[in-house]
């Protein structure tokens, strides 16, 4: 982590395409936990690469993988060419009930210059689901597949959630599909599900068939 208020150089094509990201997110209506679990990392990683103080960044893997999660080209989060190789920035941060907001200045030689300022509310995790009826939709389907072949290999979040879409002909609110493939890991049941890691490092769900 870098010290709030003094600052401090990062590489400017990878704190720029963190922010493009972030906008591409908001506009597709995701949040950052939702991101999160389509990218097969744990709860907390975008939260912890949107937090300017933060020295995590996206790896390559991470960007080819963000253009098949937004379905986009590289130009929409990820500039072609910056002629400084490095910002010198200074992140300040106000804190409140709700949440905190950072505000992000490019540290230049004439005066600062505001680069981003956005609001991180506190997390609910416990934030109830506007229609439950389209929950237990999500959960029906799964509960077909997993009764199938179809998680006899190995499938990622990603993987699970474009085929949902797809079958369901609906969009399909990733924070929901993450809640119910919770409920079938791991694995309390006769047939359920267990959650692994692939070659990428992303979590994957396969069937496990358990003796009663």
């Amino acid at each position: 982590m870098k010290e709030n208020g003094l600052p401090f150089p990062v590489s400017s094509i990878e704190f720029d395409k963190i922010y493009r990201v972030m906008e591409m997110r908001i506009l597709l209506g995701y949040t950052d936990r939702e991101l999160s679990f389509l990218l097969g990392y744990r709860p907390l990683y975008v939260r912890d690469i949107e937090n300017p103080l933060h020295t995590l960044r996206y790896t390559p893997k991470d960007t080819n993988y963000l253009l098949r999660i937004f379905d986009c080209k590289l130009p929409d989060i990820m500039s072609g060419k910056i002629d400084e190789p490095f910002y010198q920035i200074i992140v300040n941060i106000k804190s409140y009930a709700g949440g905190i907001t950072y505000t992000i200045f490019r540290d230049l030689p004439e005066q600062p210059a505001l680069f981003k300022e956005f609001t991180r509310e506190l997390e609910n995790s416990s934030e109830p689901f506007e229609n439950p009826v389209y929950f237990e939709e999500i959960n029906n389907f799964i509960t077909n597949l997993l009764s199938g072949d179809y998680f006899t290999s190995p499938k990622t979040a990603l993987e699970i959630f474009k085929y949902c879409q797809s079958h369901l002909g609906t969009l399909v609110k990733p924070q929901i599909l993450s809640v119910v493939m919770g409920r079938f890991t791991p694995g309390k049941k006769s047939t359920g599900l267990i959650q692994t890691k692939n070659e990428s490092g992303r979590t994957v769900y396969q069937r496990i068939d358990k003796k009663l």
